[in-house]
């Protein structure tokens, strides 16, 4: 009886986890092939001089020579350049949205149609957006140095933006803050919803101001969702590319030049896609070291 039972109790569990090994099937088969194969492939490629155009059966084992051709690469150096000034606009991205953010959780009339409007940019076409934010750079017909020099500033000072080597990164920088706002501002506001009320009150009665609320009760708790937007920020800045492929095309020259625009130039536009796997990987290492260093940073800050 117990040897009947216990077969049957095993059949019925193999069937269960056979059932469950089916419903996750397309999903496992797609990571493998999609996802696993192609990290396999790219790790193996990176140690080639494989050509797109040539074909995968005339690349050739390189070793090293693709990590060793980084070093004198000038191209890498003002993408690295670029995306670490570019990385800036994170911290300012969360702490403006923090401030937006506490202002719009307080009982303020449309503050719902306002939580809406900081959102529309971050779920605009990206294409729609370069397109309009092109126009709107534009140094001679372009509505933003209209504004300047109707506020006094002469015509020869106006920023060149787009076109100059000086503020193009800057111009990209004020649309990536523009466009990711909205996203951290709604992440905000529901972590706000999370606050008890008592802190306020309680440091009402102590005498604390609305600043010092702000930087001794609302930052220091809304801090987990910090941190997750910080890695967000962090991974969506290093991977940049499409935007900057359609508002500049990295110009002018290597101005705005980021390190995922180089990657998709070198392996689909010069065809040196063993290089391009190599360089695919060192911006892997760069997100893997980001957020060592974030996560390291947050538990010492949750430790104290």
């Amino acid at each position: 009886m117990t040897g009947k039972g216990s077969r049957q109790h095993l059949s019925t569990k193999a069937k269960e986890n056979l059932y469950g090994y089916l419903f996750i099937a397309p999903s496992l088969l797609g990571f493998l092939v999609f996802t696993l194969f192609g990290v396999v492939f790219s790790f193996c490629m990176a140690f080639t001089d494989w050509n797109l155009m040539k074909g995968f059966e005339n690349a050739n084992f390189v070793w090293l020579d693709n990590i060793k051709s980084m070093f004198s690469d000038i191209y890498l150096k003002a993408c690295l350049r670029n995306n670490a000034l570019l990385l800036l606009v994170v911290p300012v991205t969360l702490f403006l949205a923090a401030i937006l953010a506490a202002l719009m959780n307080r009982a303020i009339y449309g503050r719902g149609g306002a939580r809406a409007m900081y959102f529309m940019p971050y779920v605009t076409n990206i294409v729609a957006v370069a397109t309009v934010w092109r126009a709107l750079f534009h140094k001679s017909k372009g509505p933003i140095n209209a504004i300047l020099m109707a506020l006094g500033v002469a015509e020869a000072n106006v920023p060149g933006w787009l076109s100059s080597t000086k503020w193009a990164l800057p111009a990209v920088a004020i649309v990536l803050l523009w466009k990711d706002i909205g996203y951290s501002i709604l992440m905000y506001s529901g972590a706000l919803q999370g606050i008890s009320q008592e802190y306020y009150e309680s440091a009402e009665i102590d005498g604390a101001g609305p600043v010092v609320k702000f930087f001794k009760i609302t930052l220091p708790l809304i801090q987990p969702t910090t941190f997750l937007l910080t890695i967000l920020g962090i991974i969506s800045s290093l991977q940049m590319w499409s935007f900057v492929q359609i508002i500049t095309m990295g110009g002018p020259g290597t101005a705005t030049y980021t390190l995922g625009l180089y990657i998709y130039r070198s392996s689909f536009i010069t065809y040196r896609t063993g290089y391009g796997a190599a360089l695919s990987w060192l911006l892997c290492l760069l997100v893997m070291i980001f957020t060592a260093i974030r996560w390291r940073t947050e538990k010492d800050y949750t430790n104290e």
